[in-house]
C-alpha cells in the first residue's frame, strides 16, 4: 500500500515536471498575466491574502463562498464558526488531516475538499488545497479524497525538493511589480504550485 502511495506521488511529481519543462519563461509569464484583470480571481486572491497570509479570523460562510465549496449546511458552517479557535490549535498541533476529517468533517456529508482548504489556510507550507479538477489533473478521480490530498502533497514536496531551479524561476517571475498583488515572497512553495494548477484547471 505504501509503495502504491509513493508511486502515485511520484507520478504527480513527474506530471508537474513535464508541465513546467514544456513552458519557457515568457510563456509562463504570459500565463499568469491572463489573470491580472480577472475580477473574480482578484477577489479570491484578496480573500486568500487576508485569511492565509494575514491570518484574519475565518467566517465559514464567506470561506465556503470564496473557495466555491459545494454543500455545507448552515448548521455545519455555524459549528465551525463557533469552534474555530479550538480547531485551529488542533490542526496546528496534530497536523493530521485524516483524523480531523473523520472527527469533524463527516457530520452531515463528507466535506473533504473543505477540509483540505481549511488545512491549507492554517498550514499553507504543508497542505495543498485540493478540489476535483486538481484530482482529475493528476488522474486521482477514483481515489478517496483525503488520500488524494496526501498523494498530491507528497508529489508537490518531491517536485519542490528535486526542482529548486523551477521554484526559483517562478518566484523571480512573479516578483515583478505587475504581480505584486500575489505577495509572492510570503507564499509557500506548495502554494506556488497550487496557484498555477488552480489557475490552469479552474480559471483558464
Amino acid at each position: 500500500m505504501e509503495q502504491e502511495f509513493e508511486s502515485k506521488a511520484n507520478f504527480v511529481k513527474i506530471q508537474i515536471e513535464e508541465d513546467f519543462n514544456a513552458l519557457n519563461e515568457l510563456e509562463l509569464e504570459k500565463f499568469f498575466e491572463k489573470f491580472t484583470d480577472d475580477k473574480r480571481t482578484l477577489s479570491f486572491l484578496d480573500y486568500y491574502n487576508k485569511s492565509v497570509l494575514d491570518k484574519e479570523k475565518i467566517d465559514f460562510g464567506e470561506f465556503k463562498r470564496q473557495w466555491a465549496i459545494q454543500g455545507m449546511t448552515r448548521g455545519v458552517i455555524n459549528f465551525f464558526n463557533e469552534n474555530f479557535d479550538k480547531f485551529k490549535e488542533e490542526i496546528k498541533k496534530e497536523k493530521d488531516i485524516r483524523k480531523f476529517f473523520e472527527k469533524y468533517c463527516c457530520r452531515v456529508r463528507k466535506e473533504a475538499s473543505f477540509c483540505s482548504k481549511l488545512f491549507h489556510t492554517i498550514l499553507p507550507d504543508e497542505f495543498p488545497p485540493v478540489d476535483n479538477p486538481i484530482k482529475k489533473k493528476f488522474y486521482l478521480q477514483k481515489e478517496e479524497f483525503i488520500k488524494s490530498v496526501l498523494i498530491i502533497k507528497l508529489g508537490y514536496k518531491l517536485f519542490i525538493a528535486e526542482n529548486p531551479d523551477k521554484i526559483t524561476l517562478i518566484r523571480k517571475l512573479l516578483s515583478k511589480p505587475k504581480f505584486a498583488y500575489l505577495r509572492i515572497n510570503e507564499l509557500s512553495d506548495i502554494r506556488i504550485l497550487d496557484m498555477y494548477y488552480w489557475f490552469k484547471e479552474n480559471r483558464e
